[in-house]
């Protein structure tokens, strides 16, 4: 079965007004648009092919950025001698610190990175440049099943393409995590669209395999795969032509569904030994005032995306009398209600509203997340469903005025807005290539973030300010001083810049607060062979090894 139904000449009841936005069904042959093209012209294949590879082409030629480099060299499933296998076996752990995720693809892909491109950062970049293409490839075939109208599939693949907003997940070896989950979680939706153009009951099952499969993918790709079940009965519910079999393979997906979800808990619980990192006693006034308030941040960031910060800093309310919580919570009432409104009549933009709020819900602070309260890669995955809400829109004002003229200032206005993304896409990589200038502007913004100072202290050590990096790795530590990271970092600032007992000091401190702490271990190895020790280097060096080697 096909996603639009087939209209005979003179049957009535099956041909669409070009007002009808939404309605994949063909037009009366009286109002057939240029624009309503079945065919996919070949400059538009082209367009879509080549666009997001050109963008970010520029990304090859940079480095390890903020945290790319401690995500790969300090991540202990990629130190020599681990196997593929091992990293399905336990958490996102490195060398300081252990995150509460789960993610052995992200850690399997940097695995296999590592292995054919050694530290050269341009490899990692080429496979994230990559993943971002594919996903690209897959928001226009995603949106041609939707609308049944290429072209304006193709812009949408144009608008995810270009989006601003997904600078931080492309450039950064890190965003990985969303780029992959995003291209598995398209990939299952797209399989589950197959069980119900499929006629064939080989072929309906292979489809409802494959949708399973590519959800565990999703799942063990990045946590936010777990809004897979909102977004398939979205999908389900918009989708036309019911059939008499329809109730059979919607009992077929959830079936696969399940299983997919079971097997991810299994993997993941005797991976971790528990579940998804939620913590229900934390929520609270804080996390409950914080929701309105992301949530409308977020929907500004992707209507907006012209401003750049990597950390955006928003003060949990502390009271209820907070007035950004009422505010906030006003306005997102009014945008949910316009859009659920506009989505009463138009089936694109219901999938496309329901997108994006549901991919929203695991980021909206109801349950803490490490480090961040606002952060631009989270908005890959939603930015699916803005692209398909702004192409509806886009398409139904196309319809609408029927002039020439107003045809052509709206193809001036959508090349406009590709060209200011495109263009704020390389103003956005040369600033990620100068992370010494991002974190210090970050600094200035959120001057008590310990995440900031820590960082820029690392950032002004591996532009040899140590001076510099001592300062402010001292400003860190008045910050958090029992993490044991900032301990060892300051201890090696201190070490480079010649201050070794003081070096030393820092160094036990930490080793005192985590006995288990590799690289404090190594650093303290050094300062010892600095200081003439050459024997208790060895004998921390041998500590290290063993630690790393569990």
């Amino acid at each position: 079965m096909k996603m639009e139904e087939q209209a005979r000449p003179g049957q009535p009841g099956t041909c669409a007004s070009p007002e009808m936005t939404g309605d994949v069904r063909p037009p009366c042959p009286n109002l057939v648009h240029p624009w309503r093209t079945r065919q996919v012209p070949s400059w538009a294949w082209l367009l879509v092919f080549a666009f997001p590879l050109l963008l970010y082409a520029g990304s090859l030629g940079a480095d390890f950025l903020m945290d790319d480099e401690t995500i790969i060299t300090a991540n202990t499933r990629l130190a020599p001698g681990q196997g593929p296998l091992e990293i399905f076996r336990r958490p996102e752990q490195f060398a300081d610190f252990t995150l509460p995720y789960y993610r052995p693809l992200v850690n399997a892909s940097y695995w296999v990175d590592s292995r054919l491109w050694g530290s050269n950062a341009s490899g990692f970049h080429l496979t994230n440049l990559l993943l971002h293409w594919m996903a690209t490839l897959l928001v226009f075939t995603f949106a041609r099943a939707l609308m049944a109208e290429p072209l304006w599939a193709a812009l949408a693949a144009l608008v995810f393409a270009a989006h601003p907003i997904h600078t931080e997940s492309v450039i950064m070896v890190q965003g990985r995590t969303d780029l992959l989950g995003t291209v598995f979680v398209l990939l299952s939706l797209l399989a589950l669209l197959q069980t119900f153009r499929a006629t064939d009951g080989v072929q309906i099952l292979a489809a409802g395999v494959a949708s399973g499969v590519a959800l565990l993918g999703a799942l063990l790709s990045k946590e936010m795969a777990i809004t897979w079940p909102a977004l398939a009965a979205v999908i389900v519910v918009a989708y036309p032509n019911a059939t008499k079999e329809k109730a059979a393979r919607m009992a077929l997906l959830c079936a696969v569904g399940a299983a997919a979800l079971g097997v991810y808990f299994w993997i993941r619980g005797a991976a971790t030994s528990g579940p998804l990192p939620v913590d229900f006693s934390r929520i609270g006034t804080p996390s409950l005032g914080l929701v309105p308030i992301t949530f409308v941040t977020y929907l500004g960031l992707l209507v907006w995306p012209f401003s750049f910060s990597f950390i955006r800093s928003i003060p949990p309310p502390e009271t209820w009398a907070d007035p950004r919580i009422f505010v906030n919570a006003i306005l997102a009432i009014a945008i949910l209600l316009s859009l659920a409104l506009l989505a009463r009549r138009n089936r694109i933009v219901a999938v496309g509203a329901s997108w994006m709020v549901i991919t929203l819900l695991p980021v909206l602070n109801l349950f803490p997340i490490p480090g961040f309260v606002v952060a631009e890669r989270y908005l890959y995955l939603p930015s699916v469903g803005f692209c398909l809400l702004l192409v509806s829109w886009i398409r139904q004002a196309a319809f609408t005025w029927a002039t020439s003229k107003s045809h052509l200032a709206l193809a001036a206005a959508v090349l406009l807005l590709l060209a200011a993304f495109a263009a704020t896409i390389q103003i956005r990589a040369i600033q990620w290539q100068d992370p010494v200038g991002v974190f210090e502007s970050m600094a200035r913004q959120t001057p008590n973030s310990f995440f900031v100072q820590n960082n820029l202290g690392l950032e002004y050590l591996s532009a040899g300010e140590t001076q510099k990096a001592v300062d402010t790795l001292l400003r860190a530590r008045e910050l958090e001083p029992s993490n044991p990271a900032v301990w060892n970092n300051l201890g090696l600032a201190l070490r480079r810049s010649g201050r070794l007992l003081e070096a030393r000091s820092a160094l036990e401190r930490a080793i005192t607060m985590n006995p288990e702490y590799a690289q404090a271990y190594e650093n303290f190895a050094e300062l010892l062979a600095a200081q003439g020790d050459h024997t208790g280097a060895r004998r921390v060096r041998e500590r290290a090894k063993a630690i790393g080697a569990r």
